[in-house]
């Protein structure tokens, strides 16, 4: 006969509450100073603008003007306006639940940026900037990208097809740069899509807009 010892640990309930209560602080702790590095990373590679000089290793990064966080976690990142000169590091996808990016109004120069990996992103918002080169042929990695404006850039080539597999945009602006090619047929597959805008792309090729747009039953602008 084989004889099973058990042994049950009993915790007291005095420790047990610390327990409870501690444990989840200190996981927070952890992803605050995590996110923290990450955020002041970018700051450097950034040029350290003066702009974010609340960004410091003393104070938590859901406390900084440019930065909101949902349950202590960074969801958004907000640089409209100040002054960046410098691309948009890889390394700003390390941040997990990263879901809205606005670099607006700016001076970023270099292709479309380095964030395919971000697969939570579902606001991206690179206008008025010195972006150049094509939209990524594999765009639709952002698979939940809502929210799309890449107005007032210099974005040359075709529009991939792949931008018709974002299926849950409603937001595309593609105004005033240097796409040539044709309006892209797919672009009707964006069933949820309410507002396009691609004016003052003079290097399209003059023709009539594709029959597909006419499945868009929910475009409100165009």
């Amino acid at each position: 006969m084989i004889k099973l010892h058990v042994f049950i640990l009993i915790i007291p309930p005095p420790l047990l509450c610390f327990l409870l209560i501690t444990l989840p602080l200190h996981v927070i702790s952890q992803n605050v100073d995590a996110e923290r590095s990450i955020l002041l990373h970018l700051k450097q590679q950034l040029g350290n603008p003066p702009s974010l000089q609340s960004w410091n290793s003393s104070s938590s990064p859901c406390d900084w003007p440019e930065i909101t966080c949902t349950h202590n976690t960074v969801t958004k990142i907000s640089l409209n306006g100040k002054s960046i000169t410098h691309k948009i590091p890889a390394r700003i996808c390390d941040l997990k639940n990263l879901t809205v990016l606005d670099v607006s109004n700016n001076y970023i120069p270099g292709e479309f940026p380095d964030i395919l990996n971000c697969s939570k992103l579902e606001y991206l918002l690179l206008l008025q900037n010195y972006f150049v080169g094509p939209i990524p042929a594999d765009i639709d990695r952002l698979s939940r990208l809502r929210y799309l404006d890449l107005t007032a850039n210099n974005f040359s080539g075709d529009i991939p097809p792949a931008i018709g597999r974002l299926r849950e945009l409603f937001y595309l602006f593609l105004v005033q740069n240097e796409f040539n090619g044709t309006w892209p047929t797919e672009i009707g597959n964006l069933e949820n899509l309410e507002q396009l805008a691609m004016t003052y792309n003079d290097k399209f090729r003059p023709s009539a807009l594709p029959k597909e747009f006419g499945a868009l039953k929910k475009l409100k602008y165009l």
